[in-house]
C-alpha cells in the first residue's frame, strides 16, 4: 500500500503484546468501545501530522483487525471512507458458540473472549450489543470482504452473515473475495496477489487517483 502512494498507520491500540501488562490489562472489557477508540485516536494523529487527508481515509484490517474494521464504520461513520475487512469476527455470540470454529471447544478461548468483551452477570448482553452484524445499518461506506473458505478460527459463516446484513441494509459489500482450500490468511502467493490487486483497485476508486471528487 505504501509504494502506491498510500500513508499506511499500524496503531499499537490497548492488548496489542510487547508492552506490558498495563497496556495488555487495559484492553479487558474494552473491545468495541476504547479498543475502538484507539483506532479513531490513531487517525486523528495521521491527520494532525499532516499524513492522513481527513476526506480520504479508510481502515482496514485482518482477524479481529476485520472485526475492528466493521465496527469502526459503525461506530464513527464520518472518519472512514471505506473499509476492508479480512477473516472477519461479525457476530461475538456466534463466534464463541458455533461448532464450525475452534473456539467454542474451549473454555479457556470463551472465557478469555468473555473478558475482552466485558460480558458478565452484570452485563449479559455486551457480545450482542459490540457485534458488527447487528449495526449493517449504521454502515455506509463501502466495504470489501475477504475471507478463506477452510478457516476455523473465523469461519465462513462470520463473513457471509455481515454480507447478507449488509445486502439487507441496502449497503452490499463491493466484493467479498473467498478463497478455496485457505484458512485463517491466504497461504497461497497467488492468492495474496489477487487479493492486493482487488484491494488496491477498491482502494483507488474509492480514495486514490480514480476517486471521483
Amino acid at each position: 500500500l505504501a509504494s502506491r502512494g498510500y500513508a499506511v498507520v499500524l496503531p499499537n491500540f490497548r492488548v496489542t503484546p510487547g508492552f506490558g501488562g498495563k497496556i495488555f490489562r487495559a484492553g479487558m472489557g474494552t473491545v468495541g468501545r476504547q479498543m475502538s477508540e484507539d483506532h479513531e485516536d490513531a487517525v486523528k494523529w495521521a491527520i494532525d501530522q499532516g499524513f492522513a487527508d481527513p476526506q480520504r481515509v479508510c481502515i482496514s484490517g485482518a482477524s479481529y483487525g476485520g472485526y475492528a474494521t466493521l465496527r469502526a464504520l459503525a461506530k464513527t461513520p464520518d472518519l472512514f471512507k471505506c473499509g476492508v475487512a479480512g477473516l472477519v469476527v461479525s457476530d461475538l455470540e456466534m463466534q464463541l458458540s458455533s461448532t464450525a470454529g475452534d473456539t467454542a471447544f474451549s473454555p479457556a478461548a470463551v472465557a478469555f473472549w468473555h473478558a475482552m468483551v466485558g460480558q458478565d452477570d452484570k452485563n449479559r448482553t455486551a457480545l450482542r450489543d459490540n457485534s458488527p452484524v447487528h449495526m449493517a445499518r449504521a454502515i455506509k461506506a463501502p466495504v470489501f470482504m475477504y475471507a478463506g473458505s477452510d478457516d476455523i478460527r473465523t469461519p465462513l459463516e462470520q463473513t457471509t452473515a455481515m454480507a447478507r446484513a449488509l445486502e439487507r441494509a441496502g449497503n452490499p459489500p463491493r466484493e467479498v473475495l473467498i478463497k478455496k482450500e485457505e484458512g485463517h490468511g491466504f497461504g497461497r502467493v497467488e492468492n495474496n496477489v489477487e487479493l492486493y490487486e482487488k484491494m488496491l483497485k477498491f482502494l483507488d476508486e474509492i480514495i486514490g487517483p480514480n476517486a471521483k471528487r
